[in-house]
């Protein structure tokens, strides 16, 4: 057992690090419990190490702060890596110039509020820090630390800058609008990307007093221009601490930075906010748990300032598959799906083996390329591949999923496979270097949660290791200094452990990880334990502490360790695991299972032309089309993978159980999928 590593401490003060605004908020979203836990854990009066290394390390720094009349502004100032210091964990210092054109220039004085966003776009990395400017020195301004927290890496769209000069005079003002012109209403409807101040001054909102700036990321047209003077944008999902939103719920005046990545020009929104919780505007915005309209007060355009040249777009996981079905191909910054446009099924895109790589007996692990000379998509770590291979003897291809195992941000996509079972032992027969397969874009919500600061325990058996080298060499790539990772893998014996050479180098070269494997028929001599892993092993190996379990193998493993944890009172929050196949995992919390259909329902396959009446007695949409011949990609057949994806053009369905795949609006997932109960009107699915 491994001694416990100090952990960085949360939130030092008795009163919460919220004011009665975000309060408000996440008590209207039904957060109030988790946004506590999770804001006294992770919000600090200090920044943590890493942060001050990593804002020292950034090209341009987001600052969000007031005028003199109270308009939050968003603003950046850009420099050389350097030009952002941390002299203590409790003191920023930010020495570059203004921009010509900042609205901000003239407003900072000591005592002036200051919200921080350090990103990097590139590893969509991103940290938050609020204070109060302490000293302000000719073109630095010094700030004291009051707020200090993470962001995920969720909905931040990936581009590297590179510095070029600008020629401006500081002396060249801006041009100013009360209304959006035609030229910035089309950079709004391109935007991919803004900034977003806001700000709470008022006393009684305590130690949470301040102003804050933070990021918004979305598919081009998820900034909607619905007039010269209102836009109105969608609020996804996010850490549940509704920072910005608290602020405009106390005070609706908010201040929108946009950026051209193309020409350097920034554009400056200043408006008051409206919060709209639900109804049709909020439908249709894909994701959308809220929206936000904007009421446009002033806009302020400076062209050509911002000292950068970008590279292309590589979209952010959770909106790539919208730009792959939109085009077939990875997106570019050119490329314009609907905001609001639902796939009828995941698209295609043919992969190029780089190599192939014999990792252990019977296991291959294969290395993709894009036959097309594209960019892949990103992904995160635990989420799969689907592969379509037309087999000989067979009338239809092949459709399976294969874990992707080396760690986002490489140039390659890289599965590891056992031989076993049809489509695998063709791989590895028959698959070879240079030859072309169709993917699908990488997905799964068994992903490796980056933000959260307890220890990680991988634990995984056969060919389930796969994601836990990627969530691991994710974890390590964090930097973290406090976060442990303790790895657990069982196999039958040494030579079944594909990666045992590499996870060794990892943890004899991070004191942060430990590794533990288990052999089911050790040999004489080996290094590993002897037996299975289950409840008791891992509490053998563990020592006393607060973990986040990933647990991934045969479904009886997971099933068995699963309710072993749940039995110690491990919260079902900190328990993921792999989902493959109708026998996976079942959470001892679940919502109730839908009621289908207690009559026949006419079900029509628009492509194919096929109608029948569907009953309860036929199951599942899935079994229901497969049963009149209707071909439909599918994998998991549990809700967990997406592959059978369909378009719902009319009708109503239900879920026999809530998918653990993302499912978009107007589509369903026809493997967990039934008629809706009392649902008389045709469905027609897109088929």
């Amino acid at each position: 057992m491994n001694a416990p590593t100090a952990v960085v401490p949360g939130w030092e003060l008795d009163t919460a690090p919220f004011h009665a605004g975000e309060l408000a908020v996440q008590q209207r979203a039904g957060v109030t419990d988790a946004a506590s836990a999770a804001g006294r854990r992770g919000i600090r009066r200090f920044m943590p190490d890493q942060h001050r290394t990593f804002f020292a390390q950034l090209p341009f720094f987001v600052l969000g702060g007031v005028d003199a009349h109270g308009q939050p502004w968003a603003t950046l100032r850009a420099g050389a890596p350097g030009f952002v210091t941390s002299p203590d964990p409790r003191t920023l210092r930010i020495a570059a110039r203004a921009l010509p054109g900042d609205p901000l220039a003239g407003a900072w004085h000591v005592g002036a509020p200051l919200g921080g966003l350090g990103i990097e776009f590139d590893t969509r990395r991103r940290n938050r820090v609020n204070g109060v400017v302490r000293a302000v020195d000719g073109d630095a301004l010094t700030i004291a630390v009051e707020q200090s927290f993470g962001n995920c890496a969720k909905y931040i769209q990936g581009r590297k800058p590179t510095f070029v000069a600008r020629d401006v005079d500081a002396s060249v003002a801006p041009d100013v609008s009360d209304a959006l012109g035609d030229a910035d209403r089309a950079l709004l409807a391109q935007a991919d990307t803004f900034f977003v101040a806001s700000a709470n001054t008022s006393a009684g909102a305590g130690a949470a007093r301040g102003a804050d700036v933070s990021h918004r990321g979305g598919m081009p047209g998820f900034v909607r221009v619905d007039d010269a003077r209102t836009l109105t944008t969608p609020d996804f999902s996010g850490n549940r601490f509704f920072n910005t939103l608290g602020n405009l719920q106390h005070d609706p005046r908010a201040g929108l930075l946009f950026v051209d990545f193309d020409s350097g020009d920034l554009l400056y929104v200043a408006a008051h906010a409206e919060i709209v919780w639900d109804g049709p505007v909020v439908a249709s915005f894909d994701g959308a748990q809220r929206v936000v309209r904007f009421h446009v007060r002033e806009v302020r355009r400076m062209r050509a300032v911002l000292p950068f040249r970008w590279s292309a777009v590589e979209r952010a996981p959770q909106f790539a598959a919208m730009a792959m079905a939109s085009s077939g191909a990875a997106a570019t910054a050119g490329e314009v799906p609907s905001a609001a446009a639902p796939a009828s099924a995941p698209a295609w895109r043919s992969l190029r083996i780089a190599k192939i790589v014999d990792e252990a007996r019977a296991i291959r692990s294969f290395h993709f390329e894009p036959a097309d000379g594209g960019a892949l998509p990103a992904y995160e770590a635990g989420q799969h591949l689907t592969l379509r291979i037309a087999l000989p003897d067979s009338d239809a291809p092949a459709i399976r999923s294969y874990t992707l195992s080396d760690a986002p941000g490489g140039a390659h996509y890289r599965i590891t496979v056992k031989r076993e079972g049809r489509v695998s032992a063709w791989l590895h027969d028959h698959a070879q270097a240079g030859m072309t397969l169709d993917a699908q874009m990488p997905r799964g919500r068994f992903t490796f949660d980056v933000a959260s600061p307890r220890p990680a325990v991988l634990v995984s058996a056969g060919i389930g290791i796969t994601p836990m080298v990627a969530m691991l060499r994710r974890a390590l790539a964090d930097g973290t200094p406090s976060r442990r990772v303790v790895f657990v893998h069982g196999a039958r014996e040494a030579a079944d452990r594909p990666f045992a050479a590499e996870l060794a180098r990892s943890a004899a070269a991070d004191a942060r990880v430990s590794l533990h494997w288990f052999d089911s028929h050790p040999h004489e001599g080996s290094a590993a334990r002897g037996g299975r892993i289950d409840i008791g092993q891992l509490k053998r190996v563990l020592s006393f502490d607060d973990y986040d379990f990933y647990l991934c193998g045969p479904s009886a493993f997971m099933r068995d360790l699963y309710d072993g944890l749940r039995a110690l009172n491990v919260p079902d929050e900190r328990i993921r695991f792999e989902a493959f196949g109708p026998s996976s995992v079942s959470r001892s919390a679940t919502r109730a299972a839908a009621e289908p259909a207690a009559a026949s329902v006419p079900v029509m396959f628009r492509r194919t032309g096929r109608e029948a009446a569907w009953t309860p007695a036929d199951g599942t949409l899935l079994e229901f089309a497969e049963g009149q011949r209707v071909a439909v990609p599918a994998e998991c057949r549990s809700g967990s993978c997406g592959t059978c994806a369909t378009r719902v053009l009319s009708g109503a369905i239900d879920y026999a159980q809530t998918p653990d795949a993302p499912v978009e609006p107007g589509c369903a997932l026809l493997c967990v999928a039934r008629p809706a109960q009392g649902a008389t009107a045709p469905l027609v699915l897109d088929r």
